[in-house]
């Protein structure tokens, strides 16, 4: 604080001095730290240098124990599998053993009933070659021929049953749709039956509708020639009176052919006639007073009363 008072007292150019002198002491101080900061990171690459070398050995350390554990879990996992394996091959065979022993047995106990049953089937050879020496038939020589034979006669009478039940089954199909086909054809019949009255029913309406329509188009034909009378003689009535109307008018009026145009210069003209009537009886009127006086004037309001 003292400082800077005193800088506060001083000149421009002292105090640019002492600015100077300050940055040059801070710049100063900015060298030395860089050259400290320098010395250390050449301190700290040795360091890291050092630390990465070990890390090195260490890591190749590593990799030869890790190679080394490797190699001993392969020899212990190939033994483990080999043991594992004559393991299994031994129960396998000793399985075989079990399952050729049983069969062995099963074999003995087959190999004995088919002894049985082959001495008590030669009873029947003897039968059969009995019936062979019987025969008549010079195609039966061997006991398969007669065995042949007889399965032959029996696939023939089960083609013959079979033959007979599709039969049966097929008969009874074929009755069953003949019943339903003559039902269906029936209910057709029923029904064509009931369309034909109820079409005949349509026929006469629709005949009694056409006579009903007829008289009124008779009718509406009757009306429509009336109609047409009418109209003629009013044209003919429109056009003789236009044709008079014009024949004493002194006004020119076109050739209308038109009935309502003629009607309306027929109109005109009548107005205008009774206009002039009515103007005529005014003037004459008041001419007649005018020259006979009151006396006329009386004779003329007796009639009105």
């Amino acid at each position: 604080m003292p400082h800077t008072l005193v800088l506060e007292h001083v000149s421009p150019a002292t105090r640019l001095l002492e600015k100077r002198r300050q940055m040059f002491e801070v710049q100063e101080s900015l060298e030395q730290q860089k050259q400290e900061f320098f010395r250390k990171e050449e301190v700290f690459k040795r360091r890291e240098e050092v630390l990465k070398k070990k890390d090195l050995e260490l890591q190749e350390s590593l990799i030869r124990f890790s190679k080394f554990l490797q190699e001993n879990d392969s020899k212990r996992t190939r033994a483990e599998k080999k043991a594992s394996d004559e393991i299994k091959l031994r129960h396998q065979k000793e399985a075989e053993i079990e399952v050729l022993n049983t069969t062995h047995a099963e074999l003995k106990g087959e190999k004995k009933t088919t002894s049985e049953v082959v001495e008590k089937n030669m009873s029947y050879q003897k039968y059969l070659e009995t019936v062979l020496d019987v025969a008549d038939e010079s195609n039966l020589h061997e006991i398969n021929d007669l065995l042949m034979r007889y399965a032959t006669l029996e696939a023939t009478n089960t083609d013959l049953r079979d033959n007979k039940k599709n039969s049966e089954i097929q008969q009874e199909q074929y009755r069953t749709d003949l019943q339903s086909y003559t039902k269906l054809k029936t209910d057709e019949i029923l029904n064509l039956n009931n369309t034909i009255s109820r079409l005949k029913k349509d026929l006469e309406q629709c005949e009694r509708n056409a006579v009903i329509y007829q008289q009124e188009k008779d009718q509406a034909l009757h009306h429509a020639s009336q109609k047409t009378l009418e109209h003629g003689q009013v044209c003919m009535a429109s056009v003789n009176l236009f044709h008079r109307c014009t024949t004493r008018s002194k006004v020119n009026h076109p050739p209308y052919t038109n009935p309502v145009d003629q009607l309306g210069v027929l109109g005109d003209w009548i107005s205008d006639l009774g206009a002039i009537c009515k103007i005529w009886r005014q003037t004459g009127r008041t001419q007649y007073i005018a020259t006979h006086g009151k006396a006329a004037l009386q004779k003329l309001q007796q009639p009105e009363d």
